[in-house]
């Protein structure tokens, strides 16, 4: 899970999908969270409670363990 340092823990995604097949294709672990602009980010699970105050929480994934997290 190297890419989640060098990414500073979250990715931007357009839609949840989006969001939800990258983390089950590189088989990472998560939270997936909507920001106020509409977008979606994926971050680790050392991700920072509040880092994000214009997040709002929408999924646990542990994609690590399973193939299908959606």
């Amino acid at each position: 899970m190297s890419e989640w340092n060098y990414t500073s823990c979250a990715k931007p995604f357009s839609t949840l999908e989006e969001a939800i097949n990258y983390m089950c294709e590189k088989k990472y672990d998560g939270q997936i969270l909507r920001r106020a602009d509409g977008s979606f980010s994926a971050v680790c699970p050392t991700y920072p409670q509040g880092f994000y105050p214009d997040a709002i929480f929408i999924k646990d994934l542990n994609c690590s363990e399973t193939a299908d997290c959606s």
